[in-house]
């Protein structure tokens, strides 16, 4: 979509073609209307290829401006994926050090129950 200021640019580039053919005078001296009408057809063609050049800066802006959008929401994208892929390597890695937590228990308890420390076998001593 065109800006307004994009279309008064096109509207007057436009009109300045349409221009430069027109014009005359009603006598006086052809050679200074001629030297002038050279130098209006100049400032015309210089105004011309300055109203391109904007135009075509106005394209490059707005190709920029959606590539700017475009990268803007593909980096909150990544965020919130890498705050979401964070929390799933917490919880793996928490539920790893609960299955090592609990295998070493188990570990301990197996060698202590091999050694006897579980076993009553009649304890009061005295005889």
């Amino acid at each position: 979509m065109l800006s307004e200021g994009t279309r008064r640019a096109q509207l007057l580039h436009d009109q300045a073609g349409q221009d430069q053919g027109s014009g005359g005078a009603a006598g006086g001296d052809t050679d200074t209307l001629g030297r002038v009408q050279d130098q209006l057809g100049a400032v015309q063609n210089v105004m011309r290829q300055n109203v391109d050049q904007m135009l075509t800066n106005i394209e490059h802006a707005q190709t920029l401006e959606t590539s700017s959008a475009e990268l803007s929401s593909n980096a909150r994208a990544f965020q919130s994926a890498g705050r979401r892929v964070r929390k799933q390597m917490w919880w793996q890695n928490l539920k790893m050090k609960l299955y090592i937590g609990a295998a070493i228990t188990a570990a301990l308890l197996l060698i202590l129950w091999w050694a006897g420390a579980f076993s009553s076998g009649g304890g009061g001593g005295g005889g």
